[in-house]
Formats: structure tokens, sequence, C-alpha cells
């Protein structure tokens, strides 16, 4: 019989488009939002700061009900569906006025943008990429801090043209996910290798490094309510709460930060910016090829290292005002920053298998997006009360307290593999 030419790459392409469309132009500009509307309509920035928690929220609830919708219906449907959704939720945001109809607003709009961003991306590359999945799944998110470089600039540009140059900012955005997306999900997306009568990609070293840490695609893997009973889970709790805390409590406030020190902040901020997002490109391919390589142990601890000097880069930037160290958050903190997308969704499958992975993702997902919502505003509380200064160097101790977590959970995953090596019943 022919073998059937793998589709796989194509799917991943759909996972790339993912991360430089929705993510890169929506999440990841995200932040560039908050001092003009802010200014244009009189909220203050912790006000502004809620709209993330509130939104993080409904998310949790969107990933969820969607990841269902995913496993058990019209997957190409269901995508073109919340991409309109999405999009006209942006739409209708530029015609609020008070502070709890953008609330309203974008609790909405990230219901569905659940199904548009980590969790189609994770499930997809998990299904379709058996070896090499830290490689492909950091491949899939790199295509997010390419679409951060392509389309700040291009959002600060429209946001800077007038006092209410963010509401063209957020119509273009709306229009350019409309379309791409759109017609990703009805050529591109698809499910799973079973449906289309092939196999996950495989290139036959797992066989070879099978006792090797990062080397458990092949395994089946346990249900939700084994893997939520473990106590690998609460490890993998906190490994996604940590980086949730850690990417948003820092990315999502330096641009306020740089602008608050720098006599010429604007114009810094959105370099700052783009030098993050080109460095983090880097950093994402190279993040999943060391977990491919070397493991997740080691990979991890690494990366809590260039974060701490990152983060004192900035500590360094706040006392002395020198532009250049703000530049050390652009390099260092960003080659990490395959941490909050990369590490949670393989460390999952590498945890707790492939057996229930939607759904496991799903729930856990939901613990990565309260702690992206309590690390904006505890930024908010912190720099409130010491400055920013001190703010970075609570969040030297996060890092340290990432990397223990990781390590908790790989043994974790060690027991139930163990216990289930079949996978459970």
């Amino acid at each position: 019989m022919e073998k059937k030419k793998f589709k796989g790459w194509g799917v991943l392409a759909a996972a790339f488009i993912m991360s430089f469309i929705p993510t890169g132009i929506m999440s990841n500009c995200f932040s560039l939002y908050m001092a003009p509307v802010c200014n244009n309509l009189g909220f203050s920035n912790t006000s502004w700061s809620l709209v993330n928690l509130i939104a993080s929220f409904a998310s949790a609830i969107g990933a969820m009900v969607i990841a269902g919708m995913y496993q058990k219906k019209n997957m190409k449907l269901t995508m073109t569906i919340v991409t309109i959704g999405t999009c006209l939720c942006w739409v209708v945001a530029t015609f609020c006025t008070a502070i709890w109809q953008f609330y309203l607003v974008f609790a909405l709009s990230n219901i569905f943008m659940a199904g548009l961003t980590q969790l189609p991306i994770s499930m997809l590359v998990t299904a379709w990429f058996e070896d090499k999945r830290a490689t492909m799944m950091s491949i899939a998110y790199a295509g997010g801090g390419l679409g951060g470089a392509v389309w700040s600039p291009v959002i600060s540009h429209f946001i800077s043209a007038n006092d209410t140059g963010w509401k063209t900012a957020m119509i273009f955005s709306a229009a350019v996910v409309a379309v791409v997306m759109v017609l990703t999900a009805l050529f591109l997306v698809k499910r799973s290798p079973a449906e289309y009568g092939t196999e996950p990609y495989r290139t036959g070293e797992g066989e070879k490094t099978a006792k090797t840490e990062e080397n458990s695609g092949a395994w089946i893997g346990v249900s939700k309510k084994v893997a939520t009973k473990s106590s690998a889970w609460f490890c993998v709790i906190g490994v996604v709460m940590f980086t949730g805390i850690l990417s948003a409590g820092v990315t999502t406030h330096v641009p306020n930060f740089v602008t608050s020190v720098a006599q010429d902040g604007g114009k810094l901020q959105g370099t700052v910016l783009s030098v993050y997002s080109i460095v983090s490109i880097i950093g994402m391919v190279a993040g999943g090829a060391l977990m491919d390589k070397i493991g997740i142990r080691k990979t991890v601890l690494g990366a809590a290292v260039l974060v701490i000097i990152g983060l004192a880069s900035l500590y360094a930037y706040s006392v002395s005002g020198t532009v250049m160290l703000a530049f050390g958050y652009s390099i260092f903190f960003a080659i990490a920053m395959f941490l909050p997308k990369v590490l949670p969704a393989v460390l999952m499958s590498k945890v707790f298998g492939t057996k229930d992975y939607g759904g496991i993702y799903a729930f856990a997902n939901l613990f990565f997006l309260i702690g992206a919502a309590f690390g904006s505003v505890l930024t908010s509380i912190i720099q409130g009360i010491v400055g920013y200064g001190i703010t970075w160097i609570v969040y030297m101790f996060v890092a340290v307290a990432l990397f223990l977590c990781v390590s908790g959970a790989l043994k974790g995953g060690e027991k139930l593999q163990e216990k289930y090596p079949q996978g459970d019943e």
C-alpha cells in the first residue's frame, strides 16, 4: 500500500499562522493600548489592568468549552466561528466609552480568542508530532515573536496618528485576523492524523533514546481524572501559574515602565518591544530544540538564569536611567520567553501523555490565565507602593520557584509512568 503523504507540515504552518496573526497582532500588541486608551478616555492604569484580569478568566472558560468542541465537533467550522466572534468584539471595542464596557467586550472577545491562540496550537502540534515535539512547538510559537516584531511598529503607527488612533489600530487588527484565520481554518487546519489515515511524525529517535527525560511522546498517558489527582498535577499547576505571573506581570508593564523612566519613552518603548520580539523568535526555537536535545530540566534552569539577568537589567535601568540597560530585558528575558508558551504544552505531554491532552491542557490553562491576570495586577500594586525597581526583584524569586516546580513535575511524571506503563483504563 502506498504511504500517504504526511499532512502535518501544513498543520504546523497553520499553528505558526495562529501565533503570527492573532497572537502577534492582538495578544502581543495589547499592552500598546494601555496608555493611549487611558489618556483618551480618562482611565487609570490600574482600571485598565483589570481588563486583563477579567478577560483572562473569560479566556479560561472559553478554553475549556472550545477544547471540547475541537475534540468532538468540526474543528474547521468551530475555528471560523471563534475567529468571527473575536474580530466583531474588537470592532465593538472602538465604540466603548466607559471602562465597564471594555471589561464586557474583551471578556467576550477572549472567550472566542481562546480558540485561536495557545489551545489549538498545542493541540494540533501535540497530535501531529510525536518526535521533536518541543522543537515543532517552538517553531509554531515563534510566530508570535515574529508577529510582535512586525505588528508592533504598525500598531504603534496607527495609535500615534491622533488621540483616537487606537480605534483605527483595533479595526485594522480585526480585519487582518478575520481574513487570514478564516482561510487558515478552511484550508490548513486538520485535527488529527487518524482522521486522514496517517500517523504522527516520527524520526525513529524515540526508540533509541526511550529512557531520556523528554522522550515519552510514545507513552499513551493517563486520563484527566487520574492526572488531576496526582502529585505531578500540583507541580504542573505551579509551573503554569508561575509562567503566567512572570510573563504577564513583566511584559504587560514594561512599555509603561520604559516610558516613565526615559525622556523620549514613547519611541524607546517601541524599539524595546521590537527587539524583544525579534530575540524571542530565536529564544523560542532554541528553547524547544534544547528541550529535545538536553532535557526539560536543564533547559529551564538556563532559562531561569536568563530571566534573572533580564530582570536585573530592568532594575539597573530604573536606578540609572541608562537606555542600553533596557535592552538587557529585550535580550536576556526575551530568550527565555519560550517558558510561558512552549514549556507548559511540552511538559504536560511529557508528564501526562497524550491520552486526554486537550482536556488536561484546557483545565491547566485556567491556572495559567489566573496567574497572568494576577501578575498584571500584582505589578500595578507593588510598583504603586515601592516602585518598579523592587517589583523586578520580586519577580526574580518567581523564576526560581518556576524551576523548582518543573523539577517536581518531572519526578511526578516518572511515578505516573511507572504506575501506568500502558496508560490507565
